[in-house]
Order: structure tokens, then C-alpha cells, then sequence
């Protein structure tokens, strides 16, 4: 585990409207007003968005399963901001529902917004946080303490007994009892393989 203390900076509230995509946007804002650390909050509504729902398997690095939808999806969601290699970095995870529908994940690339969506953007300041690209995930990860180590603090393993920084084991499926719902849906948005 890692932790950084800061408090509360400036607080803004956007709209953005209808046509707009809603990543570009909200980066593009974050940039301006040099927003290098906070947290955000948002809801509305999209005309068409892609995300991550996950992996395609439970490996390390993971592959990412990308699910596209259209058609006008009522969103919320949370992200996050941190200093990276290019400026603030945000890592954006929403739940999206259309008709009984729903999807969670990452949103990633395409968000165009439908009627409107509204973010919160809370700054925060004294945070000693950074977004770095991680060897073993591939991804870029927040890293705590990057100036001179401080809120360094050993791994909190889930598996009870385990030892702090051990790899948790993968659990098994047991191939002859079916998934339900979760192995439908899974196997409804799983990407065809090329």
C-alpha cells in the first residue's frame, strides 16, 4: 500500500454539451487551469463511448477487452488526476446503462456526449503522487512518495497468511459448472479474435 496526504484545492463545475466528446473536453480543461492532482466526479449522458471492461484473461500484463456502445447510455462515474510523462494524467471508470443494459470500465478514447454531462473537478495540492508506467502491468500506474520516499508502505496481501509483495494465486474455474449471467455476458462482448 501507498499514501500521499494533501488537502483540497479549487473546485469547478463544468457542463459539457451535446456532440462534445467528453474525454477531450475534460482533458483539455484539466490542462488549462493546471489542475496536476484531484479527483473527479461526472454524470450524463453518451451518444457512443468505448471502454475497457476488464481483461480479456486474467494474465499480467493484461490484455485489455474493449467494448463499444452507441445509441444513448446514461453514465457515472469517478477519475482520477495525477502529474504524468505529458502533464496531468486522468484515468476515467464509469458505469454505463441503456435499456436494462449496463457496462463498467475504463472509459478509453471515444466519449461523444449526449444532451449533456456534468463534471466536479476537486484539486487537490501537497500530494506527493506521480502516474508512472509500471514494468510488470504495462500500465501506468500511481506511485506514492516519489520525492524522497515518503508514504511508502509494505503491500496488504487479500489472501489471509499470505506474505506482503506475494503474487496472489489465481483461482481456478471449474470447467464442467457454467458461469450464468457473468460467462454470458462475457462471452456476448468478448472481441473476435483475428
Amino acid at each position: 500500500m501507498q499514501y500521499s496526504e494533501g488537502r483540497l484545492g479549487r473546485v469547478f463545475v463544468l457542463r459539457i454539451d451535446d456532440g462534445e466528446d467528453f474525454l477531450a473536453v475534460t482533458r483539455e480543461f484539466v490542462k488549462n487551469k493546471a489542475v496536476q492532482a484531484g479527483s473527479l466526479l461526472f454524470l450524463g449522458a453518451l451518444r457512443q463511448g468505448r471502454m475497457v471492461t476488464g481483461p480479456e484473461s486474467l494474465a499480467i500484463p493484461p490484455e485489455p477487452h474493449y467494448v463499444m456502445f452507441e445509441g444513448g447510455w446514461e453514465m457515472v462515474g469517478m477519475g482520477t488526476i495525477c502529474p504524468g510523462e505529458d502533464g496531468p494524467a486522468i484515468h476515467f471508470h464509469a458505469s454505463v446503462g441503456r435499456a436494462g443494459h449496463a457496462l463498467t470500465g475504463c472509459l478509453r478514447e471515444k466519449a461523444v456526449t449526449y444532451i449533456v454531462a456534468e463534471v466536479i473537478v476537486l484539486e487537490f495540492t501537497g500530494l506527493d503522487i506521480r502516474r508512472q508506467p509500471d514494468e510488470k502491468t504495462g500500465l501506468a500506474l500511481p506511485v506514492h512518495g516519489t520525492a524522497g520516499g515518503t508514504g511508502q508502505h509494505p503491500s496488504l496481501s487479500a489472501v489471509p497468511g499470505a506474505t506482503p509483495g506475494e503474487p496472489v494465486p489465481e483461482e481456478k474455474e471449474d470447467e464442467d459448472t457454467p458461469g450464468g449471467l457473468a460467462e454470458i455476458i462475457r462471452d456476448l462482448t468478448r472481441r473476435p479474435r483475428t
